[in-house]
């Protein structure tokens, strides 16, 4: 449950409009188009069996997105500030339900739907206060980000949810990407700061990493902790082998399980297994090419007061 009277900057409903997507291109042609370059970080989710792309940039505008595709309902999550989201069902008892930003509590997102105006949690999907609080919104899977020339190569009929926003808008969202970046500092636009709790402070409050979750089991890994460790690293987590690489091309932290502990190395855009088996932006692959079915845990890539506030018990890898 949270305070109520905590939460901050209420009139982001009206400012931050979420995304209901009505209509799709392809990345190929929002890239021929110029709604995108090559070098565009995307956020990529699956549904059924088709593969989806929202713009991450404009998504710091919208900080939802959600739909059907292939008959299947999604919903896209983004806080540029803590740098965190994920995909859910928007579905509450098996009826689509509209969800917008309702404000910023514990400096994140905090988002709620139209239908009840239950408070929802963006990454858990835990109904927070409201009709739903202590109800969970199914999570479906944690964000991919690829650039558009990788999603072309590897997804090459993935689909583009298409933005709905104007010149001020997309102007407005790009600078606050520039001034979120995760290569630095960040920062805590107004009224970010005025809804956070104490901060643990095993960790500077904005220091970027990826936070990983299985259940109640909960870890932080600190970005330069991977990077002094050659931009990978296998560490044991839910009783399983977890590998963490950071990759090469967009710079952005995933995990995986893995059977073993082996000899790896980067060649180039990959991460290399001694048996010839490769990492290719957080999908695995045969030698040969072929893609291989791989699971992981939930994971974020977020500054730590985000996941430190919603994981207080998580351990953090020094």
């Amino acid at each position: 449950m949270i305070d109520a009277q905590q939460v901050q900057n209420k009139q982001a409903g009206r400012i931050y409009k979420p995304l209901y997507v009505k209509e799709y291109t392809t990345v190929v042609k929002a890239l021929v188009d110029g709604s995108l370059q090559s070098d565009s970080e995307l956020l990529i989710i699956r549904v059924g069996s088709e593969h989806l792309a929202f713009s991450k940039q404009l998504m710091a505008y919208h900080h939802i997105a959600e739909g059907y595709l292939d008959g299947r309902p999604y919903m896209v999550t983004f806080c540029v500030v803590c740098n965190s989201g994920m995909v859910m069902n928007p579905e509450v008892d098996g009826k689509m339900h509209h969800f917008y930003a309702a404000g910023v509590y514990d400096g994140m997102l905090l988002m709620a739907d139209r239908e009840t105006d239950t408070y929802w949690h963006h990454v858990t999907g835990e109904g927070l206060l409201g009709k739903h609080e202590h109800d969970h919104l199914k999570i479906l899977q944690p964000h991919q980000v690829l650039l558009t020339r990788e999603v072309i190569a590897q997804y090459p009929d993935c689909k583009y949810g298409i933005p709905k926003v104007n010149v001020l808008q997309k102007s407005f969202a790009k600078f606050q990407n520039w001034k979120a970046r995760t290569s630095g500092k960040g920062f805590l636009p107004p009224g970010f700061r005025q809804s956070m709790s104490n901060i643990d402070s095993r960790l500077d409050e904005m220091e970027m990493g990826i936070g990983v979750w299985v259940g109640d089991k909960s870890k932080f890994y600190p970005i330069s902790v991977l990077e002094e460790n050659g931009n990978f690293m296998f560490d044991q987590f839910d009783d399983r082998v977890l590998l963490l690489y950071i990759s090469p091309t967009t710079h952005t932290p995933s995990a995986l399980f893995v059977n073993k502990i082996t000899t790896v190395d980067f060649s180039k855009d990959r991460l290399v297994f001694e048996d010839g088996n490769y990492l290719l932006s957080s999908n695995l692959y045969t030698k040969e090419g072929e893609e291989l079915s791989s699971s992981g845990p939930c994971y974020i890539f977020s500054r730590w007061y985000g996941f430190v506030v919603t994981f207080p018990k998580c351990e953090v890898m020094q």
